[in-house]
């Protein structure tokens, strides 16, 4: 039930915030701006003037029909024509580029980040599960299991008119998942003909190589009251770009070194790991020896410079030391070799979509899509990082090995490293299919003798997604295999075989080549498991004047809108406890599950244009909207907003909204089932973290004293990580501001300057902490009694047993900044170069970033990290475009600028130099030329310079930043790639 109170309590909080302060407004988009999204060109002569009877004028920021110069709220535009600019079928290529988005899940970053193939969008840097993505306005389907993130490659970029982005206020239009804000997907309608296009793109490298192809194809029907529109799309990018493709990371990597503490770290660069061979690799009486593949003992095969280290490495230790040793080059691998710099892809997709307008007062419309997409993606091999050992019993420790070990195996047994290639590259597979259905009504009437309209409509989604393990190692098998002896017979086997003949084992000789059948009890490949995701929506609002001001009309918006989301997460047979299937050999336990939930809700709007004409008041009007939500799991909620707009004359506008946005938890974050997998951690206590960990604190080295683990020989310590939903999160809650203007001078036609801060203050934020994390902060708080050591299980002996990666409403983001828009169109006939001298346009748009702020446990402020100017989040960040035209051919030049960063908050400039990157730019060129009436060849270099990433630790592979979130795709990791296209139109 809506709670009465709350309505009344609010709608007087709006009343008197408005009468009680200067009038605020919502940003609006520029004229300029509205030309290039070929919006309505009568529209905006004077701001706040429209024609209450035109059914076309609609903005993404509000539900109120109004001149698009008096949005509500600041509406970035991606138009048709910038988005053929990028050359890429994923449209989520050049909405990224907008500095108001944070790269996450793109084609360039998932294969570390997951759900590989994926393309999701991230506004303002705080997570794909805070921005809402419409389509037409309207809600889709999402694509992850259990999350809200909508998977825009099923959008394909030639469908979409524009793009309209709003950051501000959008919560209490649209509901959940919009804290940061809203991305509308406004796809092309009535159209009439055919047109379509037919690409090819691959990097100067020779590889990247994609081919796709679309059509669209539409007619009017009954003197244009109807309209049928289909589409089909199809891409495909077949081959596979690892690290080992591209030098800057397929060669030596850089990384932070110093050799006394008295020193600030410097770089060094061209670093291979010695783990990193093919031979493995063991430290026998102090000396390092490689053991090829037929078994011989050798001496290894060092770089130029042979060991790299700064500081001297203890050989005694002989774990330690494998896992830190480095040299500059001779046998050694590249650091990121078998990792995907881009995950192959293929995506088939299609749409129908049709209307009839029975009247102006009854407008019929439906559509439904369909999409099909595979991807995959890669890992390195099986990698001894120098912490795996054969027993000192085992049958593969030849004479040789003895006698360059003095005669004397140790207790522990033989440490090696070695990166074991013959077991192939482990992948993970997907395959996807998304159905969108959706039907719906419309019209336009005259109430009062006002101009009312209506929109109702039903909406079906439903998203499958299949998964599987290829070429995948069971860490379990392999511990169990390298723990070998003899039996009876003095044959080579696993020692948990003599108490259990049956298992199966196969003991393992890591010196060596491993034999087929060493190699297929390791791998496996699973079998497929699947999820399903079903969302339906019922929603409908009505929208018209009420009275007039003395400003122009009262305009209000009442709606109500019903959601049903549930998810039948699957879990691959061999990691299924309850199923037959089950292996708990392979080391992985999930099991399935149902979570769902509904929404119900209403909601209102109003804009009243108060004053208009006067002196010092070309316009004056307020905002306010307020939705009222009530979950099945997280119960009530309320999100306002009041916002206004003042414009002392024609040419300058003022705007500002503040409010209340909520998000409560989705299914993944409540529903997760209890899963077990395994990950490489390092407890905080060891002896080398307590002397050199940046982010320990002056409660770490107490705390451990007190826990006094008993096991700390080796730094890297394989460990269960147990994964599971919490369903007693609550909703959070951020509070939301943006002030800013507009600039439209008349004395230069065509120019527009627009300027809005923005402040997001997001409290309650759910969020899932990483093992590591978890484990170190457990020491770094001021005493052991706290929320993280709860989740960190350890034995008698106080050793790391396993820890718990389950959502807490604990963080808090705060991101403050300031965007910056430039759109200027200039004919240059007006030049006097004649008729034909053709038009040029410039956009540019740039953000400022003040603060990115992120406080794992709001009551400890050691827990606080700024992450402004860190990989990811650049202080500034901008994209420049000009495009000259002629009726028959075009050029558009883009430059895209990321300001100085540096890998780690922790990374200052008191200990470190360099801390930064350079200021880099990326420069692409398109241009188009139209071979006939009805054909049009385009095409364009994207990194015109090659410009390969920079040498800043982290940064050689696009920006590697785990800190927060990975973002591999902060910096360009493909290099140079092109693009040719054909389009035809009739």
């Amino acid at each position: 039930m809506i709670d009465r109170q709350k309505v009344y309590r609010v709608g007087l909080l709006l009343g008197c915030a408005v009468l009680a302060q200067p009038s605020f407004a919502e940003t609006s988009v520029p004229r300029a701006t509205a030309d290039a999204a070929n919006l309505p060109s009568d529209v905006g002569a004077d701001a706040g003037t429209v024609d209450e009877d035109r059914s076309d004028i609609v903005v993404t920021g509000s539900r109120i029909r109004r001149d698009v110069n008096d949005a509500p709220a600041p509406i970035a535009v991606v138009t048709a024509d910038e988005i053929r600019t990028v050359g890429s079928g994923q449209i989520v290529d050049v909405v990224n580029q907008l500095p108001a988005l944070a790269i996450t899940q793109t084609n360039q970053t998932s294969n570390l980040a997951g759900n590989a193939g994926i393309n999701a969008l991230d506004l303002r840097g705080m997570g794909t599960q805070r921005t809402l993505v419409l389509v037409d306005g309207r809600r889709q389907v999402p694509a992850i299991p259990g999350t809200s993130a909508v998977d825009l490659s099923n959008i394909p970029s030639s469908l979409v008119e524009r793009v309209e982005v709003v950051t501000g206020g959008a919560s209490a239009l649209y509901g959940a998942d919009a804290v940061a804000g809203v991305a509308n997907f406004i796809l092309k309608k009535n159209f009439q003909g055919i047109e379509s296009n037919l690409q090819y793109s691959q990097s100067t490298r020779n590889d990247m190589n994609t081919y796709s192809f679309d059509i669209l194809a539409g007619t009017n029907f009954s003197d244009g009251r109807g309209n049928v529109t289909v589409y089909g799309f199809y891409d495909n990018q077949p081959g596979l770009v690892a690290g080992e493709d591209r030098p800057w990371t397929a060669a030596g990597y850089p990384y932070y070194a110093r050799a006394s503490s008295s020193e600030k770290y410097g770089i060094s660069d061209g670093n291979y790991n010695i783990y990193s061979s093919n031979s493995a690799q063991v430290i026998l009486a102090d000396k390092l020896y490689a053991i090829d593949g037929n078994g011989k003992l050798r001496a290894p095969v060092l770089g130029p410079s042979g060991f790299t280290n700064l500081t001297a490495v203890n050989m005694a230790n002989t774990s330690e030391a494998l896992g830190t040793l480095l040299t500059d080059g001779g046998e050694y691998n590249g650091r990121y070799d078998g990792w995907l710099l881009s995950v192959p892809s293929e995506r088939f997709s299609t749409r129908v979509s049709s209307h009839y307008d029975f009247s102006d007062a009854f407008r019929l419309f439906g559509n439904v899509s369909f999409s099909r997409n595979t991807s995959t993606a890669a890992y390195d091999s099986l990698t001894g990082f120098g912490y795996d050992a054969v027993p000192a019993d085992s049958p593969f420790i030849t004479s040789e090995i003895l006698a360059a070990a003095g005669g004397v195996i140790p207790e522990g047994g033989i440490n090696f490293a070695r990166r074991v290639t013959e077991v192939g590259r482990p992948e993970t597979q997907y395959r996807r299919k998304t159905l969108q259905a959706v039907a719906g009504a419309e019209g336009d009437f005259r109430l009062f003798g006002k101009a009312w309209n209506y929109s109702a409509y039903y909406s079906y989604g439903r998203s499958e997604e299949q998964v599987r393990d290829v070429n995948t190692t069971s860490y379990d098998r392999w511990y169990l295999g390298l723990d070998s002896t003899t039996d009876g017979n003095g044959n080579a086997v696993c020692r948990s075989t003599l108490s259990d003949p049956t298992n199966g084992c196969v003991a393992i000789n890591p010196f060596m080549t491993l034999t087929p059948q060493m190699i297929d009890y390791i791998q496996y490949t699973s079998s497929w498991g699947k999820s399903v995701m079903t969302q339906q929506v019922a929603s409908a609002y009505v929208s018209g004047g009420l009275l007039d001001l003395p400003g122009g009309t009262l305009q209000a918006v009442v709606g109500a809108e019903y959601r049903n989301e549930r998810n039948d997460i699957g879990v691959i047979p061999e990691y299924d406890a309850t199923s037959t299937a089950y292996d708990a050999s392979l080391g992985t336990t999930a099991v399935p599950l149902i979570g769902k939930y509904s929404v119900k809700e209403v909601y209102g709007e109003l804009h009243a244009p108060l004053l208009r004409d006067l002196f010092a008041v070309h316009s004056l009007s307020i905002d306010g909207a307020v939705r009222l939500s009530d979950y099945s799991t997280a119960g009530r909620t309320t999100t306002w907003k009041i916002g206004g707009e003042w414009a002392p004359i024609r040419d300058l506008r003022f705007r500002a909204t503040y409010g209340q946005a909520v998000r409560a938890p989705n299914i993944e974050e409540l529903y997760t089932a209890s899963s077990t997998s395994g990950l490489w951690v390092t407890d905080p206590c060891q002896s080398w973290n307590l002397e050199n960990r940046v982010t320990r604190t002056q409660y770490t080295e107490a705390n451990c004293a007190a826990l006094k683990p008993t096991d700390l020989t080796n730094y890297w310590i394989y460990r269960d990580v147990i994964a599971k939903g919490n369903l007693d999160l609550k909703p959070e809650v951020a509070r939301t501001l943006t002030v800013g203007g507009v600039l439209e001078p008349r004395f230069v036609p065509g120019l527009s300057l627009t300027v809005d801060y923005f402040d997001i203050d997001l409290r309650d934020a759910i969020d899932a902490f990483g093992a590591q994390t978890l484990i170190d902060k457990c020491v770094d708080q001021p005493t052991l009694e706290n929320v993280f050591c709860d989740l960190v299980t350890r034995d008698s002996g106080n050793n790391i047993v396993s820890v718990t990666t389950q959502k807490l409403n604990l963080a808090q983001y705060l991101t403050r900044g300031i965007d910056f828009g430039l759109n200027y169109s200039l004919g240059l006939e007006r030049l006097g170069l004649g008729a034909k001298a053709g038009r040029i346009e410039i956009s540019a748009n740039y953000t400022r970033l003040l603060n990115r702020r992120y406080t794992l446990d709001p009551t400890d402020p050691d827990t606080t990290t700024e992450f402004r100017g860190v990989f990811g989040s650049p202080t500034w960040k901008g994209v420049i475009r000009t495009t000259y035209s002629q009726p028959t051919w075009g050029g558009t030049w883009t430059v895209r600028h990321f300001s100085p960063m540096k890998a780690s908050s922790t990374i200052t400039s008191e200990d470190y130099d360099p801390i930064f990157t350079p200021n880099v730019f990326y420069n692409d060129i398109y241009g188009w030329v139209k071979l006939t009436k009805n054909i049009e060849l385009s095409g364009g270099l994207n990194n015109v310079f090659d410009r390969a990433p920079p040498r800043i630790p982290g940064a050689e592979a696009g920006g590697a930043n785990f800190e927060l979130s990975y973002q591999a795709g902060v910096y360009d990791v493909i290099g140079r790639t092109f693009f040719l296209r054909l389009r035809f139109t009739r």
